[in-house]
């Protein structure tokens, strides 16, 4: 009967498992989660979100001066709305210019990278945004008061309020539903 000596059982106990997958494994997965952060902090695709953060306070400004509704500082929200279209410009025209770059592999990758124009984008993205919301507030401040002015002339206090308490109770018997 062969023996087994004990050198050859101490070296069989000793070894340890492979962590040679699981090593690679979780460096794909760290590999992975910074090229997700460095795509969504990218100025490429920071331009898209900021064109239709614009498209979306252009229609809301549009919506507002179709229904009749005067801005009372007008010509400030228009200035800010033309200087802010330039801006978004002058990022979309950055972006097609690195994407027709002769060297196309290497500007996109600069471009990834390029911390200070994501840092531009977002506080165009921010200042943007801002007017939307204040255009939607001026917007809704001023149906309120239109509202508010048609009713104070059309109704007594009486039925003003009791039309109040009807509404409170259909948004309470809406929201049950």
């Amino acid at each position: 009967m062969p023996t087994i000596s004990e050198t050859s059982l101490s070296l069989l106990s000793q070894s340890d498992p492979p962590t040679l997958p699981w090593t690679f494994i979780a460096i794909l997965l760290v590999i992975g989660v910074a090229a997700a952060g460095f795509y969504y902090a990218s100025p490429t695709r920071l331009t898209g979100v900021l064109v239709s953060a614009l498209i979306n306070v252009e229609n809301a400004y549009l919506a507002s001066e179709e229904n009749g509704l005067a801005h009372s500082d007008d010509v400030d929200i228009e200035e800010r709305l033309t200087v802010l279209q330039l801006e978004v410009c002058t990022f979309c025209d950055t972006s097609l210019r690195v994407s027709l770059s002769p060297i196309f592999p290497l500007s996109v990758l600069y471009d990834m990278f390029n911390i200070r124009r994501s840092i531009a984008v977002l506080r165009c993205l921010r200042e943007v945004r801002s007017l939307g919301t204040h255009i939607e507030i001026f917007h809704e401040a001023q149906r309120r008061e239109i509202t508010s002015t048609s009713e104070a002339s059309s109704q007594c206090p009486l039925t003003k309020r009791a039309s109040i308490s009807l509404r409170r109770r259909d948004t309470a018997r809406s929201a049950s539903t």
